[in-house]
Formats: C-alpha cells, sequence, structure tokens
C-alpha cells in the first residue's frame, strides 16, 4: 500500500472513530500536535483500535517529553548535559515544572483507566482534553523551559569562544 493510501484509509476511519466518540478535536488538531500521520507511515497499518492506538501515540509524546523534566529535576550525576541543564533553574522554576508534570502525570493514569475501562466517553474526553493541555498550558510552558536551557548552552558556547 502506498503512503498516500494508507493516510488516505486513516483519515476514513478517523472519521468513523471521531462519529463514534463523539469527541471534538479535528485530526489536524491532534496530528499537528501528536504526528498521527507519521505513526500511521511508521506503523504502516491502521489498528482496528485506533481510538487507543492514538491515545497511545499521546501518552508517548507526553511521557517523552515528562521524561526529559524528570532529568532536569532529578538529573543523572553521570549525565554532563542533565547536570547542566538541571542548574539552570532555581527552585521555584522547578517547582513549577513539578506541577507541570504531576498534570501530565494526572492525564496519563487517565488513560490507563480507560484503557482498562473501556470508557468510551472518558476515551473522547481524553483526546479533547489532550489538545487542549497541549495547545494551552504544556507547550507553552515547555517552551519556556527549553528557550531557558537553549539560552544557557548559547551563553556557554559565547563563554568558551572567548
Amino acid at each position: 500500500m502506498t503512503n498516500k493510501q494508507l493516510i488516505k484509509d486513516f483519515e476514513e476511519k478517523f472519521k468513523e472513530i471521531k462519529i463514534e466518540l463523539k469527541f471534538k478535536s479535528t485530526l489536524k488538531q491532534l496530528d499537528e500536535n501528536f504526528f498521527l500521520k507519521d505513526m500511521i507511515l511508521s506503523d504502516r497499518y491502521i489498528s482496528d483500535v485506533l481510538s487507543r492506538r492514538i491515545c497511545r501515540r499521546i501518552l508517548d509524546t507526553f511521557n517523552g517529553w515528562n521524561n526529559y523534566l524528570h532529568s532536569l529535576m532529578l538529573p543523572n550525576p553521570g549525565n554532563m548535559m542533565n547536570v547542566f541543564e538541571s542548574k539552570v533553574f532555581d527552585e521555584q522554576e522547578k517547582e513549577e515544572i513539578l506541577k507541570l508534570m504531576r498534570k501530565v502525570l494526572a492525564h496519563v493514569s487517565n488513560n490507563s483507566l480507560i484503557g482498562l475501562t473501556k470508557d468510551k466517553k472518558k476515551e473522547a474526553e481524553f483526546l479533547d482534553y489532550s489538545v487542549e493541555f497541549w495547545n494551552k498550558e504544556f507547550c507553552p510552558k515547555v517552551v519556556k523551559v527549553i528557550g531557558k536551557v537553549n539560552k544557557a548552552w548559547n551563553d556557554k558556547v559565547k563563554e568558551d569562544s572567548m
């Protein structure tokens, strides 16, 4: 199957689950944040339980970022990058990062519960909240964190070249 046909089939299946679950988020919104089309192209198939596969992709994205944020809070002492980046933040900033991490963990654990209970209404809420949380809170805060880390690295490069 060609990539073009695979994506077309995915878009059709997505429309079906959107109607079935009655969530508001569009494919464009979900794909912009969680790269769903990339997932389909990488997997090379469309899961029979596509909505759960999409939730898993969302979970993987949040968990990946949470792991990075965790490395800022508790840097591996054997990892020079973790140690350097962790020192960029003061205690108040670290507390704000921890609050964000807790929100992610609450969201992620909600997905696990949905998977166990098979609650389609909660699954729809999870999908919509994922987009809202990503756009309104998570991404803007992580952009600030990464911006500060990037500035620290660039300052270090300037310092090294003097």
